[in-house]
């Protein structure tokens, strides 16, 4: 179920509670998930999952932040894994400068109710992020509820979080990135008219016009990708850049090409997932050579795609 605000939630003093952005729903937030659903059925009471929009730096740090998913999506995941209660808070001004005493005791533990309160090992809460698990611990034991503490996952050495796997995107290590997201990294978007030049070189590609303009487009680069167009997922190529071939500037496209589709897709919402990537982008000194080399992109993605399905078998 989901709830815009805390008034909205019936009070259950065995509420099983968590809190966070959730921005990516990768292993590590999964992980906090889990064990939510797992200890609510345990203690035969609920789950309930507190988050924001938008994201809480947008108002504390006054910049764009970079999505890992859709506010659709990143709800709908948490839902399907099993949380009772979800409630989307607007995070604003007035909301960043409630203290985390206030939040836990005036805006969770009267208002919802709190057994136990599950975070993650790096969240904070609260004005100036005072609230800690320390902090939270300190205040459960004063007023009646427990707290419990999720480790960090490593992936390769490195600890799983939303910037860590933002910045290994745009990096352009994509392998690392989807492992701690635990699938590809993916965007939505509509199709719209481009140039039609990609049509010419016989590669007819969808121009993508994406559904938020914060989400995080990978590094410059040539990808293999899975498409989600009309129900059906096809494999493709991805072309991210600003074609320095034919243009010397302008903005950064997203361009899909879907191996063996010739349809009419013009206004449709697609998904492209980002299964691998192939190389930077290229400046090419005439179209043949372009056109050459995306044949040999696409040899590669086939190469892959064969491996990979032999691998799986």
């Amino acid at each position: 179920m989901i709830r815009y605000s805390l008034e909205d939630i019936a009070f259950n003093p065995g509420s099983i509670v968590t809190v966070g952005t959730f921005d990516g729903l990768h292993i590590a937030h999964r992980k906090i998930l889990n064990t939510l659903v797992e200890k609510s059925r345990a203690f035969g009471s609920r789950s309930v999952l507190i988050t924001f929009k938008p994201h809480p730096q947008e108002i504390i740090g006054k910049k764009k932040v970079q999505l890992l998913l859709t506010e659709e999506e990143r709800v709908q995941m948490i839902s399907d894994a099993g949380i009772d209660e979800i409630c989307l808070l607007k995070f604003d001004r007035d909301f960043s400068l409630v203290t985390a005493e206030d939040f836990l005791i005036k805006m969770i533990y009267e208002k919802v109710g709190l057994h136990e309160l599950v975070l993650g090992y790096n969240h904070t809460f609260g004005r100036g992020a005072q609230g800690t698990v320390e902090f939270a611990r300190k205040v459960g034991a004063k007023i009646g509820f427990g707290v419990d503490y999720i480790e960090a996952v490593l992936i390769d050495g490195e600890k799983v979080s939303s910037s860590t796997i933002r910045r290994q995107i745009q990096n352009g290590n994509l392998q690392l990135a989807n492992k701690m997201l635990g699938r590809p990294h993916s965007l939505e978007g509509y199709v719209i008219r481009g140039d039609q030049r990609g049509r010419l070189l016989g590669y007819p590609t969808a121009n993508l016009k994406l559904v938020d303009d914060r989400l995080l487009i990978p590094s410059f680069g040539v990808y293999i990708v899975e498409a989600s167009v009309e129900g059906n997922k096809l494999t493709g190529l991805a072309s991210i850049g600003v074609r320095p071939t034919f243009e010397e500037e302008g903005a950064p496209t997203v361009e899909v090409w879907i191996s063996d589709f010739d349809r009419d897709i013009y206004g449709k919402r697609i998904k492209v997932a980002f299964i691998h990537r192939l190389r930077d982008e290229m400046k090419f000194g005439s179209a043949e050579q372009l056109i050459a080399q995306m044949d040999e992109d696409k040899r590669m993605m086939n190469e892959f795609l064969v491996k990979t399905i032999n691998k799986q078998n």
